[in-house]
């Protein structure tokens, strides 16, 4: 019996030794886990997508220059700091309380910095349609390396949908952000087609607005009101059949440019401009002219925006009877707005069709503003 007790205790304390080394691993893989999470705090940490302009609660793609915020976690010391004067940018630096910010390799200009958000201005370096990266250092401690669309710094000109001759030709312009956007109807006569210029050349030849029309786009003046905003799917685009002659199958060039006063000047500087784009307009036979037109006219909106932004625009690509029967239903509107925009519309039409479908009616051809 003393020898089981004695072999008993001695089992006793090598099973103990065993619990008290595998406690100690754990306690030490505590304390290592425990590290690694501190030292990860201390590092700064961000997403591609909490980089946006400035004011934006989405992304959206970059250019140089752009002020620009980033989110985050410890993107700097607490409570954080910034420029001397937020207001003058010739005091922004490229390091605030510790932290810098690397875009492409270049030092932007910091406007203040928080642990948890950055304000600053993006280098302005020509970056174009490309991915950039992003790192921000505080304290010498490095973040991990986020790649960062840019896009492009000028607008972009494109079909909104495919074109066929006698059909709506929708042109879309994409500016870049901050630089405004586009939106149709900018006032109540159909060719308006906003604060800017269309340049639209066939062939070699630059082709004149219709001549039908009683006077050019104006490409500037202050946009009308609307009872509500235009639906995102009708932004960024205008019907370019309605002040150019694109009836002809084949490739088209475009280039938009918008303009602004030179201080103390009557003349204008370009403010944005778009490369020449081609567009293709393909042919359509009268088949397809007519089912387009059919489908079009058997559900006409009620709603002001629905008809000022698309109904009625797109009716205007066909100029023919039908077309102006349905038209004709809009002149004594109660909503002004439709009513003055179908008054402007009848100059499309020839002036022998108007006297037969609207008699006594004439087209409005006086300037509004």
């Amino acid at each position: 019996m003393p020898a089981v007790s004695a072999n008993l205790r001695l089992e006793h304390r090598r099973r103990d030794r065993r619990l008290a080394f595998v406690a100690i691993i754990r306690v030490l893989a505590v304390l290592a886990a425990a590290g690694c999470a501190f030292g990860q705090e201390d590092v700064p940490r961000f997403r591609a997508g909490d980089v946006r302009p400035h004011g934006s609660a989405e992304p959206h793609p970059l250019v140089p220059g752009l002020l620009t915020w980033i989110f985050g976690a410890d993107l700097s010391r607490s409570p954080g700091c910034g420029a001397q004067n937020l207001m003058d940018p010739a005091t922004y630096k490229t390091e605030l309380c510790g932290t810098r910010v690397l875009v492409g390799g270049i030092e932007a200009r910091l406007i203040a910095v928080m642990p948890g958000q950055i304000n600053l201005v993006v280098p302005d370096h020509p970056w174009e349609n490309e991915m950039v990266d992003f790192q921000i250092v505080r304290d010498g401690r490095t973040s991990a390396t986020v790649p960062v669309y840019f896009g492009f710094n000028r607008p972009v000109v494109s079909l909104a949908a495919p074109a066929f001759v006698g059909m709506p030709v929708w042109v879309r312009v994409e500016k870049p952000w901050g630089k405004g956007w586009l939106r149709y109807p900018f006032y109540t006569e159909p060719w308006d087609l906003g604060p800017a210029s269309f340049e639209v050349r066939f062939q070699g030849r630059e082709l004149a607005t219709l001549s039908l029309l009683p006077y050019r786009p104006l490409g500037f003046g202050m946009m009308m009101g609307l009872p509500r905003e235009v639906p995102p799917r009708y932004l960024h685009r205008v019907p370019l059949h309605l002040a150019y002659p694109v009836d002809r199958p084949g490739t088209y060039q475009v280039r938009y440019t918008e303009y602004r006063d030179r201080p103390g000047s009557v003349e204008r500087t370009v403010y944005l401009q778009s490369d020449w784009t081609a567009i293709e307009i393909l042919p359509s036979t009268a088949g397809q002219r007519r089912a387009w037109f059919e489908a079009l006219a058997a559900s006409p909106p009620d709603d002001t925006i629905e008809l000022l932004s698309n109904f009625l625009p797109s009716l205007l690509a066909q100029r023919d009877e039908p077309a102006l029967r349905v038209l004709a239903r809009y002149l004594e509107s109660q909503d002004a707005l439709i009513r003055e925009y179908a008054g402007y519309a009848l100059n499309y039409f020839d002036s022998g069709l108007l006297h037969r479908v609207v008699p006594g009616r004439e087209p409005l051809r006086m300037f509004v503003r």
